[in-house]
């Protein structure tokens, strides 16, 4: 009699320098059927997000320490095109939805976040077709006409300068 093979759960990473509530969210999204790693700041995000293997959606939080959450979510998807990014923030006014390239539009969640429409956004986001896996995302790169992008586009949409890019890949 054999068994089958386990599913992997889709991994998480959630941001948030209020340890308190990054935990309490972990747990309850881990009871949903999510891997969930917590990154405190936005430089621990970074380091992470360096790291295989790449987290399936960021949850992060908008206003995070040296780096804020706009610059972890346009690392996220230069890792990893087309993760979702879901945005928590109490200062709604300095969201921008399209600020993050290479895939679809962030997803707003003002705080205090209702838990039940983060994860009903979060499932939609990770069975969404434009989320691909890895292999599906080469196949469709080769079939796709190869446009070059200018270092002024790359440095445009690069949210990281240099200094912050060194400071995230030296945490631990």
């Amino acid at each position: 009699m054999s068994e089958a093979p386990a599913q992997r759960l889709p991994l998480v990473l959630l941001v948030d320098d209020d340890l308190r509530t990054a935990r309490r969210m972990a747990d309850m999204l881990r009871e949903d059927g999510f891997a969930v790693e917590l990154a405190r700041d936005g430089a621990a995000a970074i380091a992470r997000l360096s790291r295989s293997p790449v987290p399936d959606a960021l949850v992060t939080e908008l206003t995070t320490a040296h780096a804020d959450g706009l610059a972890v979510g346009r690392f996220a998807r230069n890792q990893r095109p087309g993760i979702p990014v879901l945005v928590l923030t109490g200062y709604p006014n300095l969201f921008h939805a399209d600020a993050f390239a290479g895939g679809p539009p962030a997803t707003l969640f003002t705080k205090p976040v209702e838990y039940a429409a983060l994860r009903s956004a979060l499932r939609d986001a990770l069975e969404s077709p434009t989320t691909l896996e890895p292999a599906e995302r080469l196949a469709e790169d080769v079939a796709a006409p190869l446009e070059l992008e200018s270092p002024a586009d790359n440095a445009r949409r690069n949210a990281l300068s240099g200094a912050q890019a060194v400071r995230a890949l030296r945490q631990p």
